[in-house]
């Protein structure tokens, strides 16, 4: 039986890295990474654990989805266009369930209506230096309930992180809404039940 000692347990943690998006701090693996390079190969095969017991275990919860926008909008790659899109979308995605109370399973819908025209973008300069939390903070046995109560926090944690960008994501949400209606019909002038809701003590 081998007895790891403080020596061992220093080289251990030295040897792992940091990954590029979140700074969560793990040995280091070959593998994929996230499609716009925002994460290290280790942390995107957290996310794909985490994902997997999404569809398996959990049988694809409500709260799925903004756990997936959490993560891609806090391992930004802005190397590409489509990187750029990406996490300002997963941010309206975090800020629609967040602060409007929009019902998670209806976000993806309104999501495609933010660069229909898959048209460039600034990115969203400063990113975060700080986060609050993590994707390790999803990991271990947890019941379906605990699950969703950790995806939250960390959801949270997030989109107050993104906090100097809250006003251009709130406008490009009210611009992707404005043109859902229209494309729907009806009046813009009209404020659909629950869009203009904001979570108490929401930022």
């Amino acid at each position: 039986m081998s007895v790891l000692t403080g020596n061992d347990s220093l080289v251990h943690a030295m040897s792992d890295q940091p990954c590029p998006g979140c700074g969560l701090r793990l040995p280091p693996i070959e593998g994929t990474t996230d499609p716009y390079g925002g994460a290290s190969p280790a942390c995107w095969a957290v996310f794909g654990e985490i994902t997997a017991k999404d569809y398996s275990e959990f049988r694809y919860p409500p709260i799925h989805r903004t756990l997936v926008d959490a993560y891609m909008a806090q391992h930004p790659g802005y190397a590409t266009p489509a990187g750029r899109r990406s996490v300002a979308v997963h941010l309206v995605g975090l800020y629609l369930v967040l602060e409007l109370g929009i019902p998670s399973d209806e976000v993806v819908s309104r999501l495609g209506t933010v660069f229909p025209d898959k048209r460039d973008v600034a990115p969203l300069l400063p990113v975060p230096k700080h986060w609050e939390a993590t994707i390790a903070l999803m990991r271990g046995p947890l019941s379906l309930e605990e699950h969703t109560q950790r995806a939250r926090q960390w959801a949270e944690a997030v989109w107050r992180a993104w906090s100097a960008h809250h006003e251009s994501v709130r406008t490009l949400a009210a611009v992707a809404m404005a043109a859902r209606l229209k494309s729907a019909g009806t009046p813009t002038g009209r404020t659909p039940p629950g869009s203009g809701r904001r979570r108490p003590g929401s930022r």
